[in-house]
């Protein structure tokens, strides 16, 4: 349960930080943190819902990859070499996730995508963000690989949406 509503109100963050920068966004932020301030842990588990369910949104451009917006690119490809080079047998785990997280908040900060492109981000930045606090969380050396070989899957997902 604990899980379900640290990863809501993360998820929720990235939404907000990146949306403040959007004007025309302020209503839709103010009724998220509203919310956010407001609910109960049902309602944090509805919201953990809805984030999770935000995978199904990952689409293409008709047809073709969305572009990243170039003030971004430096921390998502920082996350990829992060995970290339990470060796599970040698390296800290718990390491790899505060650097992951390090690079997640300046992505997050440097956001200025709108539009369908940002949804679409968002969709995929979500579930990579809770992999990551996962990550961070766990503390069984299986459980990281799995995670960390999900956070390869991920980067691969991100080149198939986006260029």
């Amino acid at each position: 349960m604990k899980k379900a509503s640290l990863s809501a109100l993360f998820g929720l963050a990235v939404v907000v930080s990146c949306e403040k920068k959007q004007e025309n966004h302020t209503e839709h932020i103010t009724t998220e943190q509203t919310a956010a301030d407001h609910h109960s842990e049902h309602a944090d588990e509805a919201k953990s819902e809805e984030h999770a369910d935000v995978s199904a949104n990952l689409e293409l451009d008709n047809g073709k990859k969305w572009k990243t917006n170039t003030e971004m690119l430096p921390f998502i490809q920082e996350q990829e070499r992060l995970i290339k080079g990470y060796d599970s047998d040698k390296g800290d785990y718990k390491k790899l996730a505060a650097d992951l997280t390090s690079a997640n908040e300046k992505l997050i900060k440097s956001c200025t995508m709108t539009g369908k492109s940002h949804e679409v981000l968002h969709a995929w930045l979500t579930n990579h963000m809770n992999t990551i606090q996962q990550l961070a969380k766990t503390n069984n050396k299986a459980e990281a690989e799995k995670l960390t070989e999900a956070l390869e899957h991920s980067m691969e997902s991100y080149h198939h949406y986006f260029e």
